[in-house]
């Protein structure tokens, strides 16, 4: 079982993109969000390898698709009368994307269907905190999935309903798109997207312009857009989507470069999203999508703010300042408890 650095360093600031090594993933300017054609699903130890690549297959089970999991999630929430919230529903699945264990999806499934609510919220509490202190800039934007777990009460439809939430994204396999070691099996699908496409009403979204680009049309941009010879781009480019969503586009750019031979770790990858609940969802996915420590979302209105990096590095900055902050006071705290031991256990002897 692999040990995780909770103090993980971020390195230096990125750097401004420059022209000539940024690439800019644009929106379609026509069309109609429509949900993915189902096709027959193999399983993951038949399917095919890619090129290049060897591959270690760990689970059995066959996902479901992106159309059918967030459907699930949603309808399990909305039949035990979960409510309006959706960071709810939407916390439990980034609950379970964010598990810090990867590479035991039978286990943690078992584990996480043994637990009562409390527990569970407490599930909640602990992966926002474990990864506040990896990557705080981060699970700030995506703060608002995890912050509702620490209220003190809850209505007895909304505790039923996030138990039932749990067990409808565990049933779908939520850990078989996110549970491995090798961001590669990861980004197959973005469950965030699915998840806030199918919790929001057909009207809401026409009312917002929310449309989700469908992976396919981001697979066919982003190998377009990127090109296919590894000699037209190297390490070091800059990755920006103004009208990020969820991070569908990245989502695709990053398995593009994976297929080149790239590393989407040596590259920088900035994305602006207005919607809070699809910025706060693009959060989680650049960590899920292991697109390292030069990926940042700024949550704003791209036509009336303009280019947000720098208040994202400052926004960087400032968290990163509050973490090492808490990690120096979380160090005196045990240094402090550790003396007060040795001293009690002297003068008992």
């Amino acid at each position: 079982m692999q040990q995780l650095d909770l103090f993980a360093q971020l390195g230096d600031e990125p750097e401004p993109p420059k022209p000539e090594t940024s690439i800019t993933l644009p929106k379609p300017t026509a069309g109609q969000w429509a949900p993915t054609p189902r096709k027959p699903q193999q399983s993951a130890s038949t399917t095919a390898e890619p090129t290049g690549r060897r591959k270690r297959l760990e689970f059995t089970l066959r996902p479901a698709d992106g159309p059918t999991f967030g459907e699930a999630v949603a309808t399990a929430w909305h039949h035990a009368h979960g409510g309006t919230r959706m960071e709810i529903p939407l916390g439990v699945v980034a609950t379970l994307a964010l598990w810090p264990q990867k590479g035991y999806a039978r286990t943690l499934a078992q584990f996480f269907r043994e637990l009562d609510t409390p527990q569970l919220l407490q599930c909640v509490r602990e992966v926002g905190a474990y990864w506040w202190m990896r990557r705080p800039d981060l699970i700030d934007t995506a703060s608002l999935l995890f912050t509702w777990a620490e209220e003190e009460k809850y209505s007895a439809n909304e505790l039923q309903a996030i138990r039932a939430t749990f067990h409808a994204a565990l049933d779908a396999n939520a850990l078989d798109h996110t549970g491995h070691e090798d961001p590669w099996m990861n980004t197959w699908v973005d469950l965030m997207s699915w998840t806030v496409t199918n919790l929001r009403h057909k009207t809401a979204r026409e009312g917002l312009g929310e449309y989700h680009t469908p992976p396919e049309v981001c697979d066919m941009m982003a190998s377009q857009i990127i090109g296919r010879d590894p000699g037209e781009i190297h390490d070091g480019y800059s990755l920006l989507d103004p009208c990020a969503g969820t991070g569908g586009m990245f989502r695709s750019a990053a398995q593009h470069l994976r297929s080149m031979g790239f590393d989407p770790v040596n590259f920088t990858w900035f994305a602006q999203e207005i919607d809070p609940f699809a910025a706060a969802g693009c959060a989680v996915n650049m960590i899920v999508w292991g697109l390292g420590p030069k990926a940042m979302v700024a949550c704003g209105d791209t036509l009336h703010e303009g280019d947000l990096w720098p208040q994202a590095i400052k926004h960087r900055r400032i968290m990163i300042e509050r973490r090492d902050d808490a990690q120096e006071a979380l160090a005196i705290a045990y240094a402090l408890a550790r003396t007060q031991q040795l001293v009690s256990m002297a003068g008992a002897a």
